[in-house]
């Protein structure tokens, strides 16, 4: 099975790379919408219907994780519907599809007085939790 060529080169390569991985696995449907994976003793399951899997990677990267590529060669579907809208070349490329304006030399900037008054403070830092470390000295 292919990969999707109408996602970004880097999240198709992300792709190929989950699809290799996925070799050794097996499929088995729980329901219409789940599939349990086995991975030697281990089981993930995953849901192409909510786009999610116990491994959490399919969630969090929006592109099928190697256990949701198993599943898509199973039932012979196609991982581009599954991907994130914002992986695909088309979005990438209407991102610059707007012009960026040059900004003059700082010394031209017309800032207001109002924001060049404002003094802002950096964030108060926190003490980590237990004991300090002490800072011993390495014998010469």
């Amino acid at each position: 099975m292919e990969t999707s060529t109408e996602l970004g080169e880097k999240y198709d390569k992300l792709l190929r790379e989950n699809l290799i991985a996925s070799e050794q696995m097996t499929v088995r449907p729980a329901t219409e919408q789940l599939y349990t994976m086995f991975e030697g003793v281990r089981q993930n399951i995953v849901c192409l219907e909510e786009g999610t899997c116990s491994c959490r990677k399919f969630q969090m990267d929006e592109l099928p994780c190697l256990h949701a590529w198993e599943v898509l060669k199973n039932q012979q579907l196609k991982p581009g519907q599954y991907c994130s809208f914002y992986y695909k070349k088309d979005s990438l490329l209407r991102t610059y599809e707007f012009p960026m304006h040059p900004m003059p030399d700082e010394s031209l900037w017309v800032i207001p007085t109002e924001v060049l008054e404002d003094v802002v403070l950096p964030p108060k830092g926190r003490r980590n939790l237990g004991r300090p470390r002490k800072e011993r000295l390495k014998p010469a």
